[in-house]
């Protein structure tokens, strides 16, 4: 169904004339490791009920029993005698795609829709799509009339034989009226003063400031790459020697998930779902709230090792290298960011410089109101993911390549906090 919403995602054409008040998304990326957390056995069996399995009501199906539960008997005479249904997970999010599109596209939709067992009934009878029932597209590229056989063409295939998609006709949106452009979200990073002029985006070509300026400007702290950091913080800067205490805790980090058959690794698992139904009850989770991880790994590791009840074991693993927890934490991120930035080739370069820049706001407006917030919310991720001090990637620099061996010997991940994305 994904794949569905996929495609005819990529067929939207058309603008909003509605939009839905864009939140700030920093507090739900911002990480409080110190936070109080809940009583965690109250959250195990709201787990427990999440996650309970259907009772059925009878044993098999060749042990079917001689009498219904009530509750049971009273739904299926309630449906039985009513026209209500049950309505399909995904019936609102395609008829919302659906809604939005011109009536013209559904020709390269509809035939595909038909012949996916169990779409909703009301879908396939909507005026449009009702019509297309196997029937091949009128309206097809000219690069692709002639093309033998291409009638047998698999009806999923059908978006590919758009004259928009081969740029041989502009979509028109002479039915829909202009709206009014919506305020992007703010992008925030907060900074000590003396470094605030000094945050560098990935791969930043324009307005790069001369080398010798960078230097004049570094604070002695930044210049003494070969300390460690006392009491490293969330904006304090990153050294060399701090970046080789972090590569030397990953092993007894790796270790210490998948010893006695990975039970720690295990109860992560289970500390990352407490987490979520925590944040979804003081509103601060996101539809996507694995992007918090993506934004900041090692600090949501941390957190979780706190809800899992491992907190106590973690910190004497990283005690060996002198780290606290929360100060490990950051040291990490910084480390990954800073990374991430020297892996990064120039496709993610310009595509991470492009979101910066708004360049996708365009295409993300025109999306329903519920999708152009997930959809910022992962903009906001992919620019925090990347965000970094020029200061940070040089100290990174000297150790990238064993970085690189031992994130790819552990799958791009330490634990449940993935690395490489």
């Amino acid at each position: 169904m994904k794949k569905i919403l996929f495609c005819i995602a990529l067929l939207i054409i058309g603008e909003s004339n509605a939009w839905a008040k864009v939140s700030d998304y920093d507090k739900y990326f911002r990480v409080d490791m110190k936070m109080e957390i809940p009583e965690i056995d109250e959250y195990i069996k709201k787990l427990d009920s999440k996650y309970t399995l259907y009772d059925k009501g009878y044993d098999s199906r060749f042990k079917m029993g001689n009498s219904f539960k009530k509750e049971f008997s009273r739904t299926i005479r309630s449906y039985g005698m009513s026209e209500n249904r049950i309505k399909n997970s995904y019936e609102d999010d395609l008829m919302d795609l659906l809604n939005w599109l011109p009536k013209e596209s559904y020709q390269y939709i509809g035939p595909m829709l038909h012949q996916i067992p169990g779409m909703s009934e009301k879908i396939l009878n909507m005026p449009g799509i009702k019509e297309t029932k196997n029937k091949f597209p009128k309206d097809v590229a000219e690069r692709m009339k002639g093309i033998e056989n291409i009638e047998f063409l698999s009806p999923s295939l059908y978006f590919l034989l758009m004259p928009e998609i081969w740029g041989e006709k502009r979509p028109e949106n002479l039915d829909k009226p202009k709206s009014k452009r919506v305020k992007k979200p703010k992008i925030n990073v907060d900074l000590p003063d003396y470094l605030k002029e000094k945050l560098d985006m990935p791969i930043k070509v324009a307005e790069k400031k001369p080398s010798s300026a960078i230097k004049k400007q570094r604070p002695a702290s930044v210049m003494a790459g070969k300390l460690r950091t006392l009491s490293p913080s969330l904006t304090s800067p990153l050294t060399t020697k701090d970046v080789g205490a972090f590569i030397n805790t990953i092993d007894s980090i790796i270790d210490f998930g998948m010893k006695d058959n990975m039970r720690n690794f295990s109860k992560l698992i289970i500390g990352e779902s407490l987490l979520d139904i925590w944040e979804q009850e003081q509103g601060v989770a996101l539809r996507q709230n694995s992007l918090k991880d993506i934004v900041n790994p090692c600090q949501r590791l941390v957190l979780k090792t706190r809800f899992a009840g491992l907190y106590d074991e973690f910190a004497s693993i990283v005690v060996k290298e002198g780290f606290s927890p929360e100060e490990w934490a950051y040291t990490c991120d910084k480390t990954i960011k800073a990374f991430r930035v020297l892996e990064a080739n120039q496709s993610i370069a310009y595509a991470v410089s492009y979101h910066r820049r708004g360049y996708y706001d365009q295409y993300i407006n025109q999306m329903p109101s519920k999708w152009r917030e997930e959809m910022y919310a992962t903009e906001a991720a992919i620019i925090k993911m990347y965000t970094v001090f020029k200061e940070d990637v040089e100290a990174v620099r000297p150790y990238h390549k064993e970085l690189s061996k031992r994130l790819l010997k552990n799958k791009g991940m330490i634990l449940t906090a993935p690395i490489f994305y």
